[in-house]
């Protein structure tokens, strides 16, 4: 759809229950196309300025709210095609709380706050099981989100730049002197200006890690015993159990190359290949300890199936392995698919 001529009538209509599945199917393309960005940031802003008194009015920053309905829309197309009508009810509150919630969170209608002292509004961007999510933040930072991860701010981020990450997220921040911008894990805080930089902190793994493309950040553990600065091309492995870091000389691109949908790997071994395989596909992988832990590989894949990348696995590694697919647990939740990794019958 071209980005010119929105039906501003279709789309209030829409958002005041005046729809049918043609008006659905309009919304969905509308919103989902980001060529329409500029146009519907105006409508927003009309929506928004005439919940806001002329006192409270200021320019707004419109990209986080239509990164947020791009993501809500493109993400559920799988489930829209078995979706019944109630569910298309909540998804019309779901998108209405979008377009509202933020006036309160981020441009402060007067007596929000004196009403809700003591209180904390904190939003949340997720990024489901197969998905990655590019954001916008409130002072233009912007990112991505890889799978089975999520990030985090306070309704005041503007004046206190602060986010809560778990899973892996690339940011790319703006610099600003005066308020450092903080990404918090569970077991770290990075501390940057301005600059971009990778950080996976998936709580299900012994390490945290963090790449530095350019810029300059600095690292501290919580109980402040381990305190570093980074420099551009720098590893950090920050190892949970033992609370140490270790800093590696890197090519940045095959660790950001997820943004861009690609697998790469660069002379890796089986524990590194195994470990990247299960975040991308959201499997458990087992490696058999018998494996050779010099076994490396050098290869990109693009759009390629969980299959396709474990055969080419098996002809370059001389592997083996198998895929256990997901069942039912007893307390009626399915298990991930499991992939065993074992010595191919050329190395037994």
């Amino acid at each position: 759809m071209a980005a010119t001529g929105l039906n501003i009538k279709r789309i209030k209509d829409y958002f005041n229950s005046k729809f049918s599945e043609t008006e659905e199917s309009y919304i969905s393309e509308i919103f989902g196309n980001s060529d329409n960005d500029k146009e519907l940031k105006h409508f927003l802003s009309i929506q928004f300025d005439e919940i806001i008194s002329d006192d409270d009015a200021e320019e707004k920053n419109l990209d986080h709210i239509l990164y947020k309905i791009h993501y809500d829309i493109n993400t559920k197309s799988e489930g829209n095609r078995i979706r019944r009508k109630p569910n298309l009810i909540n998804w019309v509150a779901r998108i209405a709380a979008i377009l509202i919630l933020p006036v309160a969170i981020f441009w402060g209608v007067k007596g929000y706050l004196n009403m809700n002292q003591g209180k904390e509004t904190w939003i949340e961007i997720k990024a489901p099981a197969w998905t990655r999510a590019q954001f916008s933040l409130p002072d233009g930072s912007t990112g991505w989100l890889n799978s089975n991860s999520s990030v985090r701010y306070n309704g005041n981020f503007i004046y206190d730049r602060q986010v809560a990450l778990i899973g892996e997220a690339f940011f790319s921040v703006v610099h600003d002197k005066e308020r450092p911008f903080r990404v918090n894990t569970k077991e770290l805080t990075v501390k940057v200006l301005g600059t971009s930089f990778n950080i996976a902190s998936y709580e299900n793994e012994n390490n945290v890690e963090i790449v530095l493309e350019k810029g300059a950040i600095e690292l501290s553990d919580k109980e402040m015993i381990n305190f570093r600065k980074m420099n551009p091309n720098e590893l950090v492995v920050f190892n949970k159990e033992k609370k140490v870091m270790s800093v590696t000389g890197v090519e940045p691109t095959k660790y950001l190359a997820w943004t861009e949908g690609k697998l790469v790997f660069r002379n890796d071994p089986v524990d590194v290949i195994a470990r990247r395989i299960a975040r991308w596909y959201n499997v458990d992988v087992v490696v058999e300890s018998a494996l050779n832990e010099e076994l490396r590989l050098r290869a990109t894949f693009v759009d390629e199936g969980l299959e396709e990348v474990m055969d080419m696995l098996k002809r370059s590694l001389l592997i083996d392995y198998k895929i256990e697919n997901s069942n039912l647990q007893p307390d009626d939740i399915y298990a991930k698919k499991r992939v065993i990794i074992s010595l191919g019958n050329k190395r037994k």
